[in-house]
């Protein structure tokens, strides 16, 4: 059984920072997963929006890591493992590990 932080005595700044780290190391993992990937594979995968408006329209880097969404079964697998893989290392580094 996984046993989690009491918040009680925890300072908020502490709980914020961590927030924040586990913010840049989850933007820092996607970054290499889409490196690790690679644009042909990427295009391959996923598939991307193709209709842009003033409001979704991304920068050079938000287009780097915009994968789109799953269409076939490897990019299926790359999503939910990239997924997964946030998720968990964020739910241990800001509730399970100790302060």
């Amino acid at each position: 059984m996984i046993e989690m932080v009491d918040f009680t005595k925890v300072p908020p700044n502490a709980v914020t920072a961590r927030i924040l780290i586990a913010l840049v190391v989850a933007m820092a993992f996607i970054f290499l997963c889409a490196y690790i990937i690679g644009r042909e594979r990427k295009e391959r995968w996923f598939k991307r929006r193709t209709n842009y408006t003033l409001f979704n329209r991304r920068g050079l880097l938000g287009e780097y890591i915009n994968f789109g969404y799953p269409r076939t079964w490897q990019g299926l697998l790359a999503a939910l493992a990239i997924y997964g893989i946030i998720f968990a290392g964020g739910f241990w580094f800001i509730l399970v590990h100790p302060y």
